[in-house]
C-alpha cells in the first residue's frame, strides 16, 4: 500500500495525481473517520439567538455518508409565531457540472414538525409575541422550558450506530450531577466521561448509566426511548438527588418552641 503526500516546492509540477491525493486526504479522510456514525450533527454548530436571527456556528454535519464542513456561520431570521418552529438542515446534491459534484445544506425554519427524508433537526422553539428568545439555561430542567427557549432535546445528533443526545444537554446534566453531594460510583464515572468527551456521549452509554440508576430498567429498553423520554429520566435523577440534599439539610434544623 502506498500513501503519497504532495510536495509543494519551487520548480515542481503540480500533477493531477497530487490533486487526487489532496482530495483523498481531505474529504475521503473525514468520511472514513466518521464512517460508523449515523446522519446528524457531528461537531460544533452551536446555536445562539442574536438580533432576530438564529446563528449556527461552524461545525460538521453528516448526511448519506458525506461530511459537510461548515467553515462559516449561517444565519436564519426568526419571528414570534405563538407556535412551535423547527430549525431544519436540508441536504441536496447537484451533479449537473462535469467538473465537480456539489453538495448543498440549507438552514430554514419550518412550522411542520415532521422531518423530510433529506432533513435533520438542529433545534426547536415556541416564541411568543413580545418575548425574547433565550439560548442559555438556568439549570437542566430549564432546557425543556416550553416558551421562548431554544430546545436542543430533539436535535438530530450523530452517534456510532445510534443517534444520541446533544452535547450541550449532556454537559448540563453532568455539571449538575457533579455538584451534588451524594454521588455514587456510576455518577462519578459518567461525569468523568462527560468532561473527557465534552458531552459527546454515545446513546448506549447513556442508556447503560440510566439502567444502573433505575435499577431494574434494561439497557435495550432504554435504547428504544426517544430523546424526550431519556431527558425526562435524566431529569428525574437530578430531582431525586436534589430532594435527598434538601431532606438532609432539613434534618439538621432544630425548632425550639
Amino acid at each position: 500500500m502506498e500513501i503519497r503526500v504532495p510536495v509543494f516546492a519551487g520548480r515542481r509540477i503540480l500533477k493531477k495525481e497530487s490533486l487526487w491525493d489532496i482530495r483523498d486526504y481531505t474529504y475521503a479522510g473525514w468520511q472514513l473517520y466518521y464512517a460508523e456514525y449515523t446522519d446528524g450533527l457531528l461537531k460544533g454548530c452551536d446555536i445562539r439567538a442574536e438580533d432576530g436571527q438564529l446563528v449556527i456556528g461552524k461545525g460538521m454535519l453528516k448526511f448519506h455518508d458525506f461530511i459537510y464542513l461548515m467553515m462559516e456561520e449561517e444565519r436564519v431570521d426568526y419571528q414570534p409565531k405563538n407556535r412551535w418552529q423547527v430549525l431544519k438542515a436540508e441536504f441536496s446534491e447537484d451533479e449537473t457540472n462535469l467538473d465537480y459534484k456539489a453538495y448543498w445544506v440549507k438552514f430554514f425554519l419550518d412550522e411542520e414538525m415532521e422531518l423530510g427524508e433529506n432533513q435533520i433537526e438542529m433545534c426547536r422553539f415556541y416564541l411568543r409575541e413580545g418575548a425574547v428568545l433565550r439560548d442559555s439555561y438556568k439549570n437542566f430542567a430549564d432546557m425543556s422550558t416550553k416558551y421562548d427557549t431554544i430546545n436542543l432535546i430533539y436535535a438530530t445528533v450523530a452517534g456510532v450506530g445510534e443517534k444520541t443526545l446533544h452535547p450541550v444537554v449532556v454537559r448540563q446534566f453532568g455539571e449538575e450531577i457533579w455538584n451534588m453531594e451524594e454521588k455514587d460510583q456510576f455518577d462519578f464515572g459518567f461525569c468523568n466521561l462527560v468532561w473527557n468527551t465534552q458531552g459527546r456521549v454515545e446513546r448506549k452509554v447513556i442508556a447503560a448509566y440510566l439502567g444502573c440508576k433505575m435499577k431494574k430498567a434494561a439497557v435495550a429498553q432504554i435504547m428504544r426511548y426517544d430523546n424526550q423520554t431519556i431527558y425526562e429520566k435524566m431529569e428525574n435523577i437530578v430531582d431525586n438527588m436534589g430532594k435527598f440534599k434538601r431532606e438532609k439539610v432539613n434534618s439538621k434544623v432544630i425548632i425550639v418552641d
